[in-house]
């Protein structure tokens, strides 16, 4: 993944939900800097994590996905 799935993901937990970034950190069972990563594009999630992301954000893989690179 990329700095523009970092930049996504971020758009999307903003426009779906009023959850900070350390409440998705929480939601997620892990620390704040861990979820700050993923959505900087330092790290990415790991597959587990990328379903808790998708349930929680309310929506399917294919919109996680869809952005351009």
């Amino acid at each position: 993944m990329s700095k523009r799935f970092g930049e996504h993901l971020r758009n999307l937990r903003t426009s779906k939900t009023s959850y900070s970034q350390e409440k998705m950190a929480e939601l997620l069972n892990i620390s704040r800097s861990t979820y700050t990563y993923y959505e900087t594009g330092k790290s990415e999630p790991n597959f587990a994590n990328l379903q808790k992301i998708v349930n929680l954000l309310g929506i399917d893989y294919n919109e996680i996905f869809d952005y351009e690179e």
